[in-house]
This record gives structure tokens, C-alpha cells and sequence, in this order.
């Protein structure tokens, strides 16, 4: 099991990390949460979850041992796999999710895609023993980039949706009807969890 890499950062994506570790490059799956708490650019130190199918080996990428300890948590959740684990985390942040399961608010986790009534409930049920027992960490605000452009805003919130599964035309419709809001966020991570906020 691969527990962390440490390395240089290549490219960095909403959802994917590219890290090159003593000259081999690691594609590693990143939530939104984690891309807003790593730099653009230099070295940085990820933790890892290394998921196992039969057609590929998946590494998964954490900012945070808060956030990768929920990762693994609602894996043990019947119905979330890997990618719905993600998506979950891209929709709200760790230390919100935890506060959810504690209040056993079920219809707020319902809100995030592909998350249920059922999936939701069963979430509370399974987890809020391990919740409770957690000791919730601190977490640092997002670092953002000055003066990064509308347009590429744009099409790196695009972009990212898209690799959480969701259908592009949908997504560009999405994200024009917040930009024409006066108050639009200005960043891609902004924008994102204004699009999946509004679902």
C-alpha cells in the first residue's frame, strides 16, 4: 500500500494531480477540497488510498488525514465506491460532512450527487460511531491564484464536472446561469460547489 508520495508537482486539475517522484509521474484523483489546499506548483506531500479493481489500480490523493480517513469511511458505506467517495468530498468539505453525520442530517447529504435518501440514511447509520470517535482537524483555508482569468476559470470548472460525471452541455448551462449572478464566485472551486449546490 502505497500511504503517501512526496514530489513535484507537474499539472494540477480539480481533479487530478500529476506528481513526479524520483522521475516516475503519479496520476493521482483528487477532490475538490484537496485541489484547493495544494499549491500550483513546487513540491508538495499527498496521502494516498491505492484502489484495487480488475481492470486498473486507482490512486486517490489527500491534502489532509481528515480527509482521507472519510474517504475510507464512506468506502465501508454499502453503494459508495471510490468515485462517489470523491464526489462526496468535492461537494462538501470533510469537517461539514462530519458535522452531517453527527446531526444525522440525512436530507442535507441527499443533496450531493449521486447520494440517495437511502445511500444517505445508511451513511448516518454506518458512520456516526466512527465520526464521533474522530478527532476533527484544523483545516487551513483554500490558497488561490490572483488573477486568474474568467475564461480559464471557466474551463478548468468545466472540465472537472465533467470528470465527476456529469454531462457537459448540463454543465456549461450550469455555469452560465451562475456567472450572470453578480455575486459568481471568481474561482474554479467556487464555481464548482455553486453548480453542484444548485442540482
Amino acid at each position: 500500500m502505497i500511504a503517501f508520495l512526496q514530489g513535484e508537482i507537474v499539472r494540477k486539475s480539480p481533479t487530478l494531480l500529476l506528481l513526479n517522484v524520483g522521475g516516475v509521474g503519479y496520476e493521482i484523483h483528487i477532490s475538490l477540497h484537496t485541489y484547493g489546499l495544494l499549491p500550483d506548483e513546487g513540491t508538495c506531500k499527498i496521502l494516498t488510498h491505492l484502489s484495487i479493481r480488475e481492470d486498473a489500480h486507482v490512486l486517490f490523493g489527500f491534502a489532509e488525514a481528515n480527509e482521507k480517513v472519510m474517504f475510507q469511511h464512506l468506502l465501508s458505506v454499502q453503494g459508495i465506491g471510490p468515485q462517489s467517495a470523491r464526489t462526496v468530498l468535492s461537494s462538501t468539505s470533510p469537517l461539514e460532512l462530519q458535522d452531517a453525520i453527527r446531526r444525522g442530517a440525512v436530507h442535507e447529504i441527499q443533496r450531493i450527487k449521486g447520494i440517495g435518501p437511502k445511500t444517505a440514511q445508511r451513511l448516518v447509520l454506518d458512520l456516526r460511531d466512527r465520526v464521533n470517535a474522530m478527532d476533527p482537524d484544523e483545516t487551513r483555508p483554500a490558497s488561490r491564484t490572483p488573477g486568474e482569468s474568467r475564461t480559464k476559470v471557466h474551463e478548468e470548472a468545466l472540465l472537472a464536472l465533467v470528470a465527476l460525471g456529469f454531462s457537459r452541455p448540463a454543465m456549461e448551462k450550469s455555469l452560465q446561469t451562475i456567472l450572470a449572478q453578480t455575486n459568481a464566485p471568481s474561482d474554479s472551486q467556487g464555481l464548482i460547489k455553486a453548480v453542484l449546490n444548485n442540482l
